[in-house]
């Protein structure tokens, strides 16, 4: 069976044992001492010098280091022999003094109750044996007693071993209590995942439970009787006496609870829960107990929710509770030192586009590269956060907003720096709005500053993207003047109040209706009927020209199905629908055009789409992609304003167009100037070469027609033959189609 190392309270005891015996044999032969002056014969008192000698070796181990030669096992079986070496010199002594047997029989007890308190119950009825067979030879000798009183007395110090037997038994038993109690506590503690701790009031450590080594990778014998001062680095001192000055001050069984971070042996940070119990004036433990847990896991999930609520899980990022947060913080301490506090918010003009036809992931791809380039740009010490979507803001501590704007313009020349996405380049741009917490010589909040850069970003917007805007208080007056009109369209969308009109477009010899062109009109309840020039910008920069055309495209598909229906004249009539820039870009447009040719039945072959020359040359092969899915449906398509743009003839004949609408511009005088009678007649043969149909738009006289017949256009359009009418009208028109040039 192992054996148990000698606990501290153990070896205590025995200690104070032995010392306590030393102390009463050297005073047991002190006594003897006296006695052989008092008693001995002069002869005899030679004696006296080994018994001078024996008080000084005894009392000398007194002051013995007990405690560290006790422990040892080996030791303390050894130790046995200095009671077994005291009962021959007592017999000898009882044989040597004429009232031997009395002191021999007072040293015996005295040394059978030394050993009860340390050896076990077995070698004390041992040593009371062997001590009574001594006392039985001195009392027929020194005491002259009979036989029956030998017997007597030699029966009552039979007692007196029983008797301290029995002590020693008794102690066995209450040290294996308190051992197992001990164990059982010990067991616990170790089993735990808490370490504990008893600390004195010098910082010592008395007591450390052996789950310190789980905890922080300590054995018990590495802090054991070491101070705290010795363990902790020197930058947790004023920490650690802070603690104890506050454990010190609380009653007894007062206690406090607190968290800190130690250093575990591998070098790493272990964070802990410290409760901490003042037990300082208690006598038992005359210590604070603390109990430590280990709340790494804790505080990691802790840090991970922070991360997550304050992050941005794309970019890395301040998110946008991050960014009120820090700047509510330096505009606060802007204001105490009357310093300027500068915000820049950044938005990627477009990047709707960028998800919807490329995708989201394309687009996540997208944030992170401008995210990194705009980091490039900024100080470490500037707070760079994603607001969301594709709003980024960056807060400058130190700067004025007039000398934010070379910032502003290296982030611009950055972000135009093309990207390759989906294999293809992509080039972005930024509208950048500037404010700072002086505005107007006025100082202004964190909430405040930030509408005021929004707004100043939104300026950046208006005036034509990619661009830069200081804060001015006017901005104020045109964004409310903007929300106004995307209110009111928004309103307009909701309750029906737009209105389609149609133009006839006519075959430029017979005048007759070959074809019909949508055009929406606003029924304002308060303005009248507004033409396109009042609101479709509008609508283009609030994003609400998408739903808008949807509109207008489903309601022209169904227009042409009821006419269909209602006038067999109405068989070969065709209707064109404008797309608008961004409409054209949207990824469901395709979607869009199959939904309302098929709600409305009609053939494909029907309805034509006419694009602006700019709008195709903005991305060329995205504008491929676009017309060819929109072919691969069976709708025709269209140029519009022919002539004002920048096309290639080579990509033109890459591109599956039906129809080329030559703009205005070029018809108003082809009567009588002769350079737009040879751009026409250009156009006019390009068509040809490219079988393409030829439609001139804005015909408002007979010299016009006349000369445009002339040089081979296939179509018309304009107030000669008739302005833009309601449905009816149209009805009426295709009835009765030498009424074209009344309309």
């Amino acid at each position: 069976m192992r054996r148990l190392e000698m606990d501290d309270h153990t070896a205590d005891y025995w200690v104070r044992q032995i010392r306590i015996g030393a102390t009463v044999a050297a005073v047991v032969t002190a006594i003897g001492g006296v006695r052989v002056t008092m008693a001995w014969a002069q002869n005899a008192r030679w004696w006296l010098l080994l018994v001078a000698l024996a008080v000084v070796a005894q009392l000398a181990l007194v002051r013995a280091p007990w405690g560290r030669w006790i422990r040892s096992e080996r030791f303390r079986s050894r130790l046995l022999l200095w009671w077994y070496a005291e009962m021959p010199i007592l017999v000898l002594f009882g044989v040597a003094d004429p009232h031997g047997a009395m002191l021999y029989l007072t040293a015996g007890v005295l040394l059978l109750i030394t050993a009860a308190a340390l050896w076990s119950p077995r070698t004390v009825v041992t040593l009371g044996v062997l001590t009574g067979i001594g006392y039985l030879i001195l009392l027929p000798i020194k005491a002259n007693t009979g036989p029956g009183a030998t017997l007597v007395l030699g029966a009552m110090f039979a007692c007196v071993v029983a008797l301290t037997g029995i002590n020693a038994q008794s102690r066995r038993r209450l040290d294996a209590r308190r051992r197992a109690a001990e164990q059982r506590a010990e067991t616990l503690l170790a089993a735990s995942a808490d370490a504990v701790l008893a600390i004195g009031r010098d910082g010592t450590l008395q007591y450390v439970s052996p789950s310190v080594r789980q905890l922080l990778g300590y054995r018990v014998a590495e802090l054991s009787g070491r101070r705290l001062n010795e363990i902790l680095p020197g930058d947790r001192l004023l920490e650690l006496n802070d603690f104890m000055a506050a454990m010190l001050a609380l009653p007894v069984g007062g206690s406090q609870r607190t968290e800190t971070r130690l250093r575990h042996a591998d070098g790493s940070w272990v964070y802990v829960d410290v409760m901490g119990t003042n037990w300082i004036h208690d006598p038992d433990l005359r210590a604070v107990v603390v109990s430590l847990r280990d709340i790494s896991a804790r505080r990691e999930l802790e840090e991970q929710l922070s991360r997550q609520a304050f992050t941005d899980s794309l970019t890395g990022m301040p998110n946008r509770a991050r960014f009120r947060e820090r700047l509510g913080d330096a505009v606060t301490a802007g204001a105490d030192a009357d310093a300027p506090v500068t915000v820049l918010l950044l938005d990627l003009d477009d990047f709707k586009l960028v998800n919807d036809n490329l995708g989201h992931s394309a687009g996540d791809e997208l944030l992170t590269t401008i995210a990194e380039r705009v980091r490039a740009q900024v100080r470490p010490d500037d707070v760079l956060a994603r607001l969301g979507g594709d709003e980024f803001a960056i807060l400058l501590h130190d700067l004025d907003p007039a000398d934010a704007s070379p910032l502003a313009e290296r982030l611009l020349a950055a972000v135009r720096e093309p990207i390759r996405l989906a294999s293809r380049d992509i080039t972005c741009s930024l509208s950048i709005g500037i404010a700072s917490t002086v505005s107007s010589g006025e100082r202004v909040g964190a909430e405040q500053l930030l509408g005021n850069a929004d707004l100043a970003m939104y300026a950046a917007k208006r005036a034509g993207r990619n661009a830069y805007a200081i804060f001015d208080p006017t901005m104020t007056m045109s964004v409310l003047e903007e929300a106004q009109q995307r209110a009111d369209l928004e309103h307009a969308l909701e309750h029906d109040e737009f209105r389609v009109l149609y133009q006839p477009v006519v075959d430029m010899n017979t005048q007759r209706v070959t074809a019909v062109e949508a055009l929406v009109r606003w029924q304002h309840p308060r303005d009248g009927l507004l033409g396109p020039y009042h609101f479709i910008a509008h609508a283009e920069a609030n994003g609400l020209i998408v739903p808008l055309g949807r509109w207008v495209l489903r309601q022209a598909c169904s227009q042409l199905a009821r006419w269909r229906a209602e006038s067999p004249a109405a068989a070969g009539l065709k209707v064109n629908v404008n797309l608008s820039a961004r409409q054209f870009q949207y990824a469901g447009l395709v979607d869009d055009v199959a939904a309302a040719l098929a709600d409305a039945g009609l053939d494909p072959a029907s309805l034509t789409l006419e694009i602006t020359e700019s709008m195709l040359m903005a991305d060329i092969t995205t504008a491929k992609e676009t017309l060819h899915a929109l072919r691969r449906l069976g709708v025709r398509l269209a140029i519009d304003d022919f002539g004002t743009g920048y096309s290639s003839l080579s990509y033109l004949k890459q591109l599956p167009v039906d129809v080329i609408k030559i703009d205005k511009t070029f018809v108003d005088e082809v009567h009588i100037d002769e350079d737009d009678v040879a751009l026409v007649d250009a156009v006019a043969g390009l068509g040809q070469a490219l079988k393409m149909q030829t439609v001139a738009e804005g015909i408002e006289s007979s010299e016009q027609w006349d000369t445009l017949r002339r040089i081979g256009i296939d179509h018309g359009q304009g107030y000669l033959f008739g302005r833009p009418v309601s449905a009816g009208d149209i009805a009426d028109l295709l009835e009765q189609p030498e009424s074209v040039k009344h309309l």
